[in-house]
């Protein structure tokens, strides 16, 4: 197994240590279905502009990840790996199992081919947040984020930078204070960062997509 320690905080920067176990060439993260799923909902979601790679964006880095509560195992989760929003379609390969996870330590235990996701934390605080959750779609949309309070979406404290313990934290709390399933927040701390949670995939993209028709409105 490889141990990493944080980088250097900055947009995209893991801020947390991790221990990544590597997979065999042909093992796969996820079943096909799930994949499937999880594959097509990134299409739709890159093709809008809310996850990806610009050059004129974030100093040029990806943005936007997404999760699913692993199929076999609800304690685990599947994370789109670091810096894979670039990628013109999803692979296995893109894909980062969290087997476990600690705040005290700020460590995170992996099975994949790459680091994971910088915001893994946020996503493991969300499926522990509310066990109904299988779905986390984290992407970057200035429509939505700019219009939050006027869409009325809850969000996490300004002062809260992303990647971070107390980010953690928010999310657990806010997730606790609204019952609403799905759920479209946004994370007033990381620039243009907005956050859906549910139980179906289709139903949380879609309430991703109808915040961002609502946020173009105005």
């Amino acid at each position: 197994m490889s141990e990493r320690t944080p980088m250097v905080e900055d947009e995209g920067a893991i801020q947390f240590a991790y221990g990544l176990n590597p997979l065999a060439e042909l093992d796969e993260v996820l079943d096909a279905d799930t994949f499937a799923v999880l594959r097509a909902w990134r299409r739709v979601l890159r093709r809008q502009g809310m996850l990806g790679r610009d050059p004129r964006r974030y100093g040029g880095l990806g943005f936007g990840n997404l999760s699913v509560r692993d199929p076999v195992d609800p304690r685990r989760f599947v994370i789109t790996a670091s810096q894979t929003g670039g990628a013109r379609d999803l692979r296995q390969q893109d894909l980062v199992r969290i087997v476990s996870l600690s705040l005290a330590r700020f460590w995170v235990e992996a099975e994949g081919r790459k680091p994971p996701s910088s915001e893994t934390l946020s996503h493991a605080m969300v499926y522990a947040a509310d066990d109904t959750v299988r779905w986390v779609f984290h992407v970057h949309s200035p429509e939505i984020w700019q219009q939050a309070d006027v869409l009325g979406l809850p969000g996490t404290p300004a002062h809260v930078a992303y990647g971070s313990r107390i980010m953690a934290d928010a999310v657990a709390a806010l997730l606790q204070s609204e019952s609403a399933r799905p759920i479209v927040f946004t994370t007033r701390g990381h620039g243009d960062g907005v956050f859906a949670c549910g139980n179906d995939a289709d139903a949380t993209g879609l309430a991703l997509l109808q915040a961002l028709a609502r946020g173009l409105r105005r």
